[in-house]
Formats: structure tokens, sequence, C-alpha cells
């Protein structure tokens, strides 16, 4: 058989006429179609007319028949099956397999246990490694530390001297003159001539409690004698209806700060510089510091205001 025999025999098994018909029963033209695809004229025309010799590059022919065939609703597979057995290119439509299906080293997972296991015994290792350092650190394990902590405090003084302090167990909470009376309280006296350590009795216990109890009875008597107007700086506030207001020392305590209630009235006395903020200034109905009446209508802003004492 001739060389053009072959080929027309060739070109006759790919259907080019079914683009053609497809194309024409839809209503699109060929520039239509290359817009559409972003296909040349010259590729929709060859392959609308079969020209294999100028789809002679099987690689690309096959995208551009495939595309055109979807395009079209047609049977891409099919078609382009013809267009392999046409062009003589069978061959080359095996299935690609995936790189990650396909092993060329033997044996390359078998590494992967070990270096599991390894990677295991370095992280025990460094675990025992921190502990090992940690008990080395501290020098006493809690066994050799529990003994110590019956025992009582020696301290040596810069004389020679020994002081033997009592555990924190046996001393009562301070305030609680009560439970002073049940313990027998050791006093760290530093003799000269002797080490043991000197404890109070039980009656100089009750003789420590009575002059404390006189001491605080007096001081409370002389607080009760003193008047309230000997306290300089007054500060008097009365209210209306609720409202926040904060006062405060100036680098000291806060006096108040929160809603006063109406009808409330403030009195505070002090002797140091006082910050005021006042959230609500018409809520306020009389402000005095020490007698003299203060108007609040020049210090406030939006109904606001912030001001020290004195002015």
């Amino acid at each position: 058989m001739s060389e053009e025999a072959r080929s027309e025999s060739t070109s006759s098994d790919f259907p080019a006429v079914q683009f053609t018909q497809a194309r024409e029963q839809q209503g699109l033209s060929v520039e239509q179609v290359c817009r559409q695809l972003n296909l040349s004229k010259a590729v929709v025309q060859a392959i609308e007319k079969g020209d294999l010799q100028y789809l002679s590059d099987p690689v690309f022919s096959r995208g551009y028949i495939r595309s055109y065939a979807k395009f079209l609703r047609l049977d891409a597979d099919a078609i382009v099956a013809s267009y392999n057995r046409a062009s003589g290119n069978v061959q080359m439509a095996s299935a690609v397999k995936a790189i990650g299906t396909v092993s060329t080293v033997p044996g390359r997972h078998q590494g992967r246990p070990l270096l599991k296991i390894g990677s295991w015994l370095f992280v025990l290792a460094l675990i025992a490694a921190s502990v090992w350092w940690w008990q080395t650190q501290q020098g006493l394990t809690t066994a050799d530390r529990e003994p110590l902590d019956n025992r009582p405090l020696s301290i040596e003084t810069s004389d020679g001297n020994t002081l033997i302090l009592p555990q924190l167990d046996d001393l009562a909470p301070e305030g609680s003159a009560s439970d002073k009376s049940e313990d027998v309280v050791a006093a760290p006296i530093a003799a000269a001539d002797e080490e043991e350590p000197v404890y109070l009795t039980e009656e100089q216990i009750e003789q420590l409690q009575d002059e404390q109890e006189a001491a605080s009875s007096a001081a409370e008597q002389e607080r009760e004698s003193t008047p309230a107007t000997s306290v300089s700086n007054g500060l008097e506030v009365a209210f209306s209806d609720d409202c926040w207001i904060s006062i405060r020392e100036v680098g000291g305590r806060t006096l108040f700060n929160g809603v006063a209630q109406a009808g409330q009235s403030l009195n505070f006395q002090s002797d140091s510089t006082l910050a005021v903020v006042i959230g609500k200034v018409n809520a306020v109905r009389m402000l005095s510091y020490e007698g003299e009446s203060i108007d609040l209508a020049v210090l406030s802003k939006d109904n606001v205001a912030r001001f020290s004492l004195p002015l």
C-alpha cells in the first residue's frame, strides 16, 4: 500500500465531521469557538478537517481535541482514542502512574522504626539526666530533710554565742492572747556562759499579757477622749442622688472609691493633699473643706469634676 493510501486510511478513522456538525447545530462560528477555548483558528480548522499532519504533535493535539470535544458535549475519550489510532500513537496513551506510589529505593521504609526507637531513647536519657542534675543540686533528699523540720533552729552570733529559736508551730498567731496562755513560748536569749535556750514560765506569760491588755486599754481611752475637731483638713460631702466618687491621699491611701447613695454624707479627716474625682456633679448637694463651701460648677466639665484639696 502506498504512503498516500495509508495516510487517507488513517485520516478516515478520525471523526472530524462530528466537530463541524456539532458546532453548526449549536449555532457557533469558528471565531466564537476560538475565543471560548483560547485556541487559534488554524487549530480549530485542522481538527474539523482531520488534518493530522498539522496535528502532528500528539501531546498538544490530544489536549486541543479533548477540550474542543468537551466544549461541544461530544465523547472526548472516544474521539481522543480515534486520534491515537489515526496518528499511530496508541502506545503513548497509557496511564501515568502517580509518583507517590512508585518506590525505586528497595527497603527505604525499613529505617523508620529504628529512627523512632533511637529518638525515644534519646528523650528518656535526657529526662533521666535532668532528674539526676536536679537531685544533685538540691543536695538533700526528702528523707534527709524530714528530721530537720522537727529540730530547733540554731543561729551563730558574731560574739560566738548560739541562739536557739523555737519552731513556728509552737508560736500562737499574733493577736490571740488566749492561745498564748496554753503554750510555752521560748525566748531566744543569748547567755554569755550557757548555750541552753531559756523558756518563759506561765506566770511570766500571764504578766506580759496583763501589761499588753492594760496598754491597749489606755491607748483606746486616749483615742476616745481626744475630740474629733483636733484633726485638721476635714472634707464633708453630701449627696442628693447616687454618685460615683473617688477620694484618695496624694501618694498615699484611698479614702473612698465607689458609689455614694442618695441622702448619704461622707466625712474624711486627713493631713495630706486630697485628690478628688466626682462622676456626677449635679448629684452633690454640698461639699465643704475645712468649713468652707466649694463651688463645683467652676471645677466641673461635662458634669465631671477633678480637683485637689486644698485648692
